[in-house]
């Protein structure tokens, strides 16, 4: 049942420092360690790229997750559970920010989801997101105008203090308000990063832990458009060449859209670029020979693999990892 693609989603690729085993991605997997990366993450250029993802309920960075449906606490750091790890099936944590790096993350997710301005006013919750830092201790009263910050009053999800903070001025302050019956003990972060103590019965956007090479966008694309959107944005287009990518990569689409109905399968909505295509020869005659877009050649691919002739690139399905190439 091979057709011609006109439009499909772009996958860009974040690179992971070396090739693991699934053992040894067990040590590490969902972690926000930056031995993981190699290097620094990719900087991620909102004012290029929000446009794209404005429509996704779901957008990452390689260091973290961001689902757009508003939540209170205990449900977001609920939610973030469930997502599980592919290799693992363990739950990820709320998002732990140790960094000015890892805080200007969250602050790009935000600006990726909801836009790069502001949404309404300040305070409209379109604007902020959770994270996993709770005040645990002496969190019962209103604090004094001035109180000093005291990281060991405070937890993230695993336990441990925070080292790194960027709270609006006077805060936190822990204030007190009889409709919810509650001290301010939570913390979001808005689109300029900045941190601010809040009742847990918010409803918010809330941000897990993560650690993935893919990052999708729903954007329907040609190929060749879909590379050029990548390059433009310094990211590259996905490469697949184990079954331990194309878990991961799967993993990455079925998060970002959610699975998709069986009677879908064919829908374009359901399948996703990545960065391979088939050599030409002068008459435009497929050879055989696939290639991604850095020129290393095709060394894997799942069983049930189609191909048609001529193509112009190789994608994935959302819902169960099965390759097409469009004819």
């Amino acid at each position: 049942m091979l057709r011609v693609l006109l439009t499909v989603a772009i996958v860009s690729l974040v690179v992971v420092s070396k090739k693991v085993s699934n053992k040894e991605w067990e040590q590490f997997e969902g972690a926000t360690d930056e031995d993981v990366i190699e290097g620094h993450p990719a900087y991620i250029n909102a004012g290029k790229m929000a446009h794209l993802m404005k429509k996704q309920g779901v957008v990452s960075t390689c260091r973290y997750i961001l689902f757009k449906e508003k939540k209170n606490f205990w449900d977001a750091r609920d939610a973030c559970k469930k997502v599980e790890w592919p290799f693992t099936h363990k739950g990820a944590w709320l998002a732990d920010v140790h960094t000015m790096d890892e805080n200007m993350d969250i602050r790009i997710l935000l600006q990726l989801a909801n836009g790069i301005h502001e949404v309404n006013s300040h305070w409209d919750r379109a604007n902020w997101a959770w994270i996993g830092l709770e005040k645990t201790k002496n969190n019962d009263f209103v604090l004094e105008k001035g109180e000093p910050f005291h990281p060991e009053e405070w937890e993230w999800q695993d336990g441990t203090h925070p080292n790194f903070t960027h709270w609006m001025r006077a805060q936190p302050d822990q204030e007190y308000k009889r409709p919810f019956h509650d001290f301010q003990r939570f913390v979001q972060v808005n689109k300029r990063g900045r941190w601010d103590d809040t009742f847990g019965s918010v409803e918010a956007p809330y941000a897990c832990n993560y650690c993935g090479r893919y990052i999708v966008i729903s954007e329907h694309v040609t190929w060749h458009h879909a590379k050029d959107l990548c390059e433009s944005y310094g990211l590259t287009m996905a490469i697949v060449d184990s079954e331990h990518d194309n878990i991961e990569m799967g993993w990455a689409a079925n998060t970002t859209f959610g699975p998709i109905p069986e009677e879908k399968r064919w829908d374009d909505t359901n399948w996703i670029w990545l960065g391979t295509n088939e050599v030409m020869d002068d008459a435009g005659v497929g050879t055989g020979e696939w290639v991604h877009h850095n020129g290393d050649a095709m060394k894997w691919s799942p069983s049930g693999t189609e191909r048609g002739s001529p193509t112009t690139g190789l994608r994935i399905e959302v819902s169960s990892q099965w390759w097409l190439s469009p004819g």
